[in-house]
């Protein structure tokens, strides 16, 4: 799978990260492979990284210096305005839930890696983080570092004494968490279904007294003009928006079509040119999603399954996998168990 496929990041963050290793006493050369550590380097001069490089590097530093906190710490120490262009805009917007549409919107000229979601149960709300790229060692370390930084956009919005709910995270709990305890000052659980931060519903619409509409529209005017320059042709595009709007139900050919600037009519010809579909890339995606949660979750179910892929019933997600992908739930399962044995389970001697 080449870079179009897996999307790209803002090489901020990895020059963020390679700071903080040095700060933190991490060998970044000696911990992580060759290849893995070219993209460190490359992120001294290069605008743009493989969007998996990030996430990799950062759970390889943590498996080589045995820090399950690894990704908290990053972002407890980290510039949270130092990343790409969207992160100058979040203490400029009025509520939680503005602040959390337009990350979505211009999340792709952050990073590809991810996607977050806001789940709505009762009186509870959730920003849940999904990785969107293949991580050779895994994802945990990333999406803890990215829930980190959501928690301090939102105390920089609400104030510091804000605290959730509960964290949910969707790995095994580490020996100690009492870091994660302390970050969070909230419970922490871990195996859960989702990567999620979960608050009081009422907050999502709390006015910040931070607030600056003007500015978050000046902003807003620059974020649309990078996203005409961004470097992703069409075809990466138009996945990353399929995927990032598919558990809205929103990737459909009238709203993705919008979202790069096109008709309808005019990205259906623009994608025919490249002899494909946009019903051919929606299937490729969701075949993509279906292959990376089994992958990755640690107890996979096909209600899950069907949110993620963008449909309203368990029973639609398993047409879909005996339809396009010639297989069934527990056949997937089966061989992710399998692949997971044999996957090594250390990286430096």
């Amino acid at each position: 799978m080449d870079d179009s496929d897996t999307g790209l990041a803002h090489a901020s963050a990895m020059r963020q990260f390679s700071q903080f290793a040095e700060v933190a006493g991490l060998d970044l050369r000696r911990i992580c492979p060759p290849e893995l550590y070219a993209f460190v380097e490359q992120a001294r001069d290069a605008e743009w990284l493989p969007a998996s490089a990030h996430v990799d590097v950062l759970q390889v530093a943590s498996i080589a210096s045995a820090r399950p906190d690894l990704g908290v710490a990053f972002s407890m120490w980290c510039n949270v305005r130092g990343f790409g262009p969207v992160s100058l805009l979040w203490d400029h917007c009025s509520t939680l839930d503005e602040a959390t549409r337009l990350t979505r919107r211009y999340m792709h000229l952050e990073s590809a890696a991810m996607r977050s979601n806001t789940d709505i149960t009762g009186h509870e709300a959730a920003i849940r983080h999904v990785l969107m790229v293949p991580a050779q060692y895994g994802g945990s370390q990333f999406l803890q570092a990215t829930l980190t930084l959501q928690l301090r956009i939102t105390r920089m919005m609400l104030g510091e004494e804000w605290t959730p709910i509960r964290l949910e995270l969707d790995h095994p709990a580490p020996a100690s968490h009492r870091y994660h305890q302390a970050v969070f000052r909230c419970p922490v659980e871990f195996n859960a279904d989702r990567c999620a931060l979960v608050f009081r519903k009422s907050d999502l619409h709390r006015t910040s007294p931070r607030s600056n509409p003007n500015m978050r529209q000046y902003l807003e005017r620059q974020l649309a003009q990078a996203d005409s320059q961004w470097p992703g042709d069409l075809m990466q595009q138009v996945r990353y928006f399929i995927a990032s709007n598919l558990t809205e139900r929103r990737a459909n050919l009238p709203h993705v079509a919008s979202l790069v600037g096109l008709s309808p009519q005019s990205l259906q010809r623009r994608l025919a040119e490249r002899d494909t579909t946009f019903a051919t890339i929606l299937e490729e995606v969701r075949k993509r999603t279906a292959d990376e949660y089994f992958r990755t979750a640690r107890r996979p179910n096909l209600t899950e399954l069907s949110h993620r892929l963008g449909y309203t019933d368990a029973s639609a997600a398993s047409r879909f996998l005996r339809q396009h992908m010639s297989t069934g739930a527990r056949a997937l399962m089966a061989q992710t168990r399998a692949s997971k044995s044999m996957q090594p389970t250390r990286l430096i001697a």
